[in-house]
């Protein structure tokens, strides 16, 4: 007996608007993960940057600035118009219960868009002043990632089954409208002690499960900002500059459970969640550089966080099929919850970089910048446009306990031969989770490199970057299942053209 005979609820065909407060694992987003992937940003700058790591601190003249130090911009001697096309080929390449994966995907967009306006002065100790505006896209969020399982001793409706226990079936619908009710309403999960209300999982916690599990993303988080930087005897640089973020995400994760004991009436279940975020936010930066001697610069800057608003837009849907029919003849059977929206704040962590910079004259340079973030002090935060009473207080503890100060190093060279110039670079920025979290991955690493021709009215650079990390984490509760190891790749080549009065 499997219950497919029991009566359908009919919420499973209602289709409506809500704006809930769920458990994270009900809505998949406005957790600590979530801030993560909003808060965590790198400069994404030009092709000479990229070529270096973005070591430009305390160098200058490039758009870069708008990413790492503001003040660069003092160092501009005339005007400049800028874009950086670029393409990058993202890698995932997972491991889940001795099984690997891997899947690729593509993308060409524009990294950097810059208009710098140098203002020179007639005289005095303030020799010029530079202001403009700059489009920075400073994360991506296009990947296909995969992960298959043989023989996983557990399934996602064991997930769900615990989350509905102790919860009577009329109000599953109300309680958990994106996940065990759709479990019950697809008979995926079936009573199992009507008086206690508990619950058993079609394909019992045990039974030997093939998995595939899928997220597919797409979307970047951007800046648009508008600057200002003074000149002060060449020998120190102030600057600061206003932005506007720009966040889109958008994510598919499909998770299918197939049972491998053909003893089990379920043959399978998929699950599968559609995501949508959007929103915008402001950020302000300001900073310093100064020219000890000749050819040494140092530099220095603070970020603040950024305060973005975000809205959320989520769907669900659950899918069975069964090795034999009812008694109307299905073998399948699908069940989508409402329409769901939330609107909510995220404040990212505040900043600091401290660079410096030996200029060998024309020949060539070294630059090293260090950042400093604690992604514990991130925050979510309820809507201020909504009447809204939930304080975020679980998510908020969660992230204080799950994340650390981060130290990012990034370190570049430049050599010249006549017009031709030469670069290489190195970043390091290690992973955010505490070390004791089971989520902990290894760091983001950087390599980088580039070349470029220079004349004094145009220049034409190309920068090559390959990014590498190793990321885990839970497909559901990780009481229940290993933990899926992700190596990440992401090429990027960058081609920038700039021209100069």
């Amino acid at each position: 007996m499997h219950g497919k005979e029991r009566c359908q609820s009919s919420s499973r065909h209602i289709r409506l608007i809500a704006v809930l407060f769920l458990l994270p694992f009900s809505l998949l987003a406005q957790n600590e993960e979530d801030a993560l992937r909003i808060g965590t940003l790198q400069p994404g700058g030009t092709a000479r940057s990229a070529g270096m790591a973005n070591a430009f601190g305390a160098l200058g003249a490039d758009p870069s600035s708008i990413g790492i130090n503001p003040a660069g911009f003092g160092l501009y001697r005339t005007s400049e118009l800028s874009l950086t096309p670029s393409l990058e080929v993202n890698d995932a390449s997972s491991q889940y219960y001795g099984t690997s994966a891997s899947d690729v995907k593509t993308r060409f967009f524009f990294n950097n868009l810059a208009l710098i306006l140098n203002n020179p002065s007639d005289g005095g100790a303030w020799r010029s002043g530079t202001f403009g505006v700059v489009y920075d896209r400073q994360q991506t969020h296009h990947w296909r990632r995969q992960a298959f399982g043989e023989r996983v001793p557990s399934s996602v409706l064991q997930r769900f089954v615990q989350e509905a226990n102790g919860t009577a079936p009329g109000d599953l619908a109300t309680r958990f409208p994106f996940t065990s009710s759709l479990a019950w309403d697809t008979y995926a999960m079936d009573p199992l002690d009507t008086l206690a209300n508990t619950y058993v999982a079609g394909i019992p916690f045990g039974a030997d499960t093939r998995q595939s599990h899928t997220i597919e993303s797409r979307g970047a988080s951007s800046q648009t900002a508008f600057f200002y930087s003074g000149n002060y005897m060449d020998r120190l640089y102030l600057g600061m500059s206003v932005g506007i973020m720009g966040h889109r995400y958008n994510r598919t994760t499909t998770h299918t459970d197939t049972s491998l004991d053909e003893g089990l009436d379920l043959e399978d279940a998929t699950w599968r969640e559609e995501l949508t975020t959007s929103g915008n936010g402001i950020d302000v930066k300001a900073g310093v550089i100064v020219r000890v001697v000749e050819r040494l610069r140092l530099g220095a800057s603070f970020h603040s966080p950024q305060w973005m608003r975000l809205t959320d837009g989520y769907v669900t849907t659950m899918v069975t099929n069964f090795r034999s029919p009812d008694a109307t003849g299905a073998t399948s059977y699908t069940a989508t919850s409402p329409d769901g929206i939330f609107a909510y704040r995220v404040n990212t962590p505040w900043r600091a970089v401290l660079s410096a910079a030996y200029v060998a004259g024309a020949n060539g340079l070294v630059s090293v910048d260090y950042e400093y973030a604690d992604f514990s002090r991130m925050r979510i935060r309820s809507s201020d446009q909504l009447l809204d009473t939930y304080d975020f207080a679980l998510e908020n503890a969660a992230i204080r306990g799950s994340y650390r100060v981060v130290h990012q190093v990034r370190v570049g060279t430049e050599w010249r031969t006549g017009n031709w110039y030469y670069r290489l670079g190195w970043g390091f920025a290690p992973d955010a989770y505490r070390t004791e979290d089971p989520r902990h991955g290894q760091a983001l690493k950087t390599y980088a490199g580039g070349i470029g021709y220079r004349t004094d009215h145009v220049a034409v650079d190309l920068g090559l970057n390959l990014l590498q990390r190793t990321s885990r984490y839970f497909q559901y509760d990780q009481t229940l299942v290993d933990a899926t190891v992700e190596d990440l790749q992401n090429y990027r080549a960058m081609v920038t053209v700039s021209f100069r009065p």
